[in-house]
């Protein structure tokens, strides 16, 4: 089990004190805890805000060797009840369906001479007046006090303390720190391109930067280029023709590694080019994310099965391979990984089960270990290390905007340090400890509207996702993300007025379907850090209603609802009825996407991971469970509103350098395209919008779509 030293923890009246293994109630009691029940709470408590796999409890706590699952099953229900927890009302343990459990109290560390009810001080306590010794005192030499009253006399003072440190410590924060982590005013722009600049790396040296331009940070179409510092010309370095990630300086500084995907998404290996230009070279295969941990010794990402990515340590050459972490679920995916400079720990940037980024993971570089999370409570991107180790810095994503965050390792509270309307993409600490390099700029995500009259913009102010084209084409529903607004908002939109508003203000949507009818809308919202299904009416005459808890990807079919069920290590396609009625399993293997379902529920578009490719789009009878393979690799895919087309995703297969492409492609009764997935350039079939971000309405000439414009540059952020 992960030490981390013997402080105490307090939680809403209850007092954990870890010397004596014992927990002490509002009432001043004294609970003497079994063993392994002590440090099961222990655990959680610790950890608060996280959810820690059952898988890691079993590990960690209860050795399977031991101790059966169901044991820790009644662990949980046994310290719930000591807790005072009812069924209706979970203040403490919260259950992550398929996954684990969450302590959701607000937890305070105590000091370890702090002197609570139901354990004697450890070192003496501060010398008080005569009068208020014997204020506290019993009034009568025989009198024995209750447990209540002990807590009830020490109530007050320890409110003194506690509200002496709090006004301490604002005293603290406003006199002794004269200034912020960052100050944008000493921001020092690195480069001046008028696309966009992100990823950026800098030689052991300090002189030289690389960096991905016009492109992404991740799986993008950009190319690596080079600048000496300060004032360099640009140089490209590299001429992919997959999509391109995660470079990485050798440690002598001569080349540069770096990620290439194929246009299937099929190969993930990692190349080299010298920074003198010339032709690169394969290092490894099966390998994504490296960096150097010395002249020969690599840390990367390589697959298992499917698309389970881990993190694993070997030489070069790939000898002496060793594996360091794994996510618990075969869906996830850890992408990105970063060693401590002692050597001890690693930072782990990762997708979940879902396939979302999650929080950052902090895991012991032996491999011994899952971790634990680090980081604010948000998407995390990127990471770095301080060169003495003591801070980790983090680019998160938060409620629809990306900026940086430090945390005190291993366990302070996340901070964030740099604000404002632009967003900061990716984190790089110098080599001399004295600043971070990110990428600053804007993000706009525009919906856009193509009918007879061509195309024209609907919105300017929002970052938009998502659309939905109602039948008739007068209204357009999308989620939104603006400054003005908290979270991301399910928005409708009228064409002809422009008039828009939040169709469902309380809640911030990941995504949603409305059915054909245009009546309902479910949608997917986390939680508690749990992933939730509701349906509502679009009218607000009913109030909304859960459907779920751990699934997602809800769409409509047939009448009922389809969705991608979450489970601790696989993913199933799953049904319900709108009513909240009659849940079954529709399919008997994993799945990885629900990508759509047909307008009368008879097939579904799926990905799922195959034993000779990495994952694998497909089209699925549910009446005889035929099956029909639109290709390796990413095609998502939607039916027309009459479900006679198919609009697929084609650009990033037909050429990875200009994705953004969708086909209508007719299908027969059977569910099976009855035209080539492949066309040529010309064929009027094509939309030159992607899939993901298109919605057609019934005639497939009329559609909305988001485009997107990026502008980004590298900026040195010195660190106080």
């Amino acid at each position: 089990m992960d030490q981390i030293g013997t402080p105490d923890y307090q939680f809403e009246g209850f007092c954990l004190d870890t010397t004596q293994q014992t927990l002490v109630n509002p009432a001043g009691e004294t609970i003497n805890l079994p063993s392994r029940a002590f440090a099961t709470l222990r655990y959680l408590v610790e950890r608060s805000g996280e959810t820690v796999e059952k898988s890691v409890l079993m590990d960690e706590i209860w050795p399977r060797t031991i101790v059966a699952e169901n044991n820790l099953n009644q662990c949980i229900l046994k310290l719930r009840k000591v807790l005072g927890e009812s069924a209706g009302e979970r203040r403490f343990i919260l259950t992550v369906p398929g996954r684990g459990f969450k302590f959701v109290a607000r937890v305070r560390v105590l000091p370890r001479d702090q002197h609570w009810p139901g354990r004697e001080a450890t070192t003496p306590a501060p010398q008080e007046s005569a009068n208020a010794l014997e204020d506290s005192a019993p009034q009568h030499a025989n009198d024995v006090e209750s447990p209540a009253g002990k807590w009830k006399r020490w109530r007050w003072p320890l409110w003194v303390a506690g509200t002496v440190l709090a006004v301490s410590a604002v005293i603290w924060s406003r006199v002794v720190i004269r200034q912020p982590v960052t100050s944008p005013a000493e921001y020092q722009a690195l480069t001046d391109v008028a696309d966009s600049a992100t990823a950026p790396v800098l030689s052991p040296d300090g002189r030289t930067l690389a960096f991905i331009r016009n492109g992404s940070w991740m799986l993008g179409t950009g190319q690596i280029w080079l600048k000496a510092l300060p004032d360099g010309d640009y140089v490209r370095l590299t001429n992919a023709s997959g999509l391109l990630f995660a470079p990485a300086f050798t440690p002598d500084g001569t080349r540069i590694a770096y990620t290439v995907v194929d246009k299937r998404l099929e190969s993930w290996d990692t190349w080299t080019v010298p920074v003198t230009g010339g032709e690169p070279t394969e290092l490894l295969p099966n390998a994504s994310g490296l960096t150097y941990l010395g002249p020969h010794e690599v840390m990367f990402s390589e697959f298992k099965t499917g698309v389970h990515l881990g993190i694993v340590t070997a030489t070069d050459d790939r000898a002496n391979h060793r594996n360091i972490y794994w996510p618990a679920h075969e869906r996830g995916m850890a992408h990105f990984s970063y060693l401590s400079p002692d050597r001890r720990s690693v930072l782990i940037v990762e997708m979940d089960g879902t396939g979302s980024f999650q929080q950052c993971r902090l895991v012991p570089f032996s491999g011994k270990s899952s971790g634990f999370a680090v980081g604010p409570l948000g998407s995390c991107r990127a990471a770095a290390w301080s060169t003495d180790g003591a801070w980790m810095f983090f680019s998160a994503y938060i409620g629809g905007h990306s900026h940086l965050w430090r945390q005190r390792f291993p366990r302070g509270e996340p901070q964030q340090i740099t604000f404002g309307p632009t967003e900061e993409e990716t984190v790089f600490a110098t080599p001399d400890g004295h600043s971070l390099l990110t990428s600053i700029g804007t993000r706009q995500d525009v919906l856009w509207l193509h009918d007879a009259a061509g195309a024209r913009a609907l919105t300017t102010e929002d970052n938009a996702s998502s659309p939905w084209l109602s039948t008739d084409a007068r209204r357009i529903y999308f989620l939104s993300a603006n400054n003005s607004v908290a979270g991301v908002k399910l928005t409708r939109l009228d064409i002809e007025t422009g008039s828009r508003a939040i169709a469902l203000p309380e809640f911030n949507v990941t995504e949603y379907d409305i059915d054909p009818e245009e009546q309902q809308v479910v949608f997917t919202t986390l939680r508690d850090g749990v992933s939730q299904i509701w349906l509502t009416p679009l009218d607000r005459h009913a109030p909304p209603k859960l459907l779920v808890r751990g699934g997602d990807q809800a769409k409509f079919g047939g009448g009922k609802v389809l969705f991608r069920s979450l489970g601790g290590q696989a993913n199933f396609l799953h049904r319900i009825d709108v009513d909240g009625n009659n849940e079954a399993q529709i399919l008997s293997y994993p799945i990885l996407n629900l990508q759509s379902v047909s307008p009368d529920g008879r097939f579904v578009s799926i990905d799922r991971a195959s034993a000779g490719g990495h994952a694998g789009a497909w089209l699925i009878s549910l009446q005889d469970h035929t099956q029909h393979l639109i290709g390796t690799g990413w095609f998502p895919s939607r039916w027309s509103r009459d479900g006679k087309l198919l609009y697929i995703e084609i650009g990033l297969a037909e050429h990875p350098t200009t994705p953004g492409r969708t086909i209508a492609v007719h299908v027969d009764a059977g569910g099976v395209p009855t035209e080539p997935i492949m066309p040529a350039a010309t064929d009027a079939r094509i939309i030159s919008q992607p899939e993901s971000a298109l919605s057609v309405g019934q005639d497939p000439s009329v559609y909305a779509y988001v485009k997107s414009e990026v502008r980004r540059n590298i900026y040195r952020i010195p660190l106080h």
